[in-house]
């Protein structure tokens, strides 16, 4: 048996992809998925074409692990640069950054 996808976007990010997850839909908007790089971003993007919502910068080493609220109105990302930065999903605000030790951002 051979699994194959539905849709790929070919250089997505400029390095590798480390974290996806999925974003749930709010009244607004529908669901989107988030995915974390090596390339020190994090993106946001339409979940039923693979479009392009947004990117989000701010840390200086390859994102580890991404992770969103189940209301779909928050989300964080953690990277190796020892940060974690939760943001708001639509309007792309910071509303935290933490810092800690490597071995606990791992997986937020």
């Amino acid at each position: 048996m051979k699994l194959a996808g539905l849709k790929s976007i070919e250089n997505a990010h400029e390095d590798s992809v480390w974290a996806a997850t999925w974003v749930p839909a709010t009244e607004d908007r529908p669901s989107l998925l988030l995915t974390g790089s090596l390339d020190e971003t994090v993106k946001l993007w339409r979940a039923d074409e693979l479009d392009l919502v947004r990117t989000n910068t701010g840390h200086s080493l390859g994102v580890a692990a991404v992770a969103a609220h189940p209301s779909g109105i928050i989300a964080a990302s953690s990277s190796l640069d020892s940060f974690v930065r939760v943001f708001d999903v639509d309007t792309n605000a910071t509303i935290a950054v933490l810092e800690e030790c490597l071995e606990t951002i791992w997986n937020l």
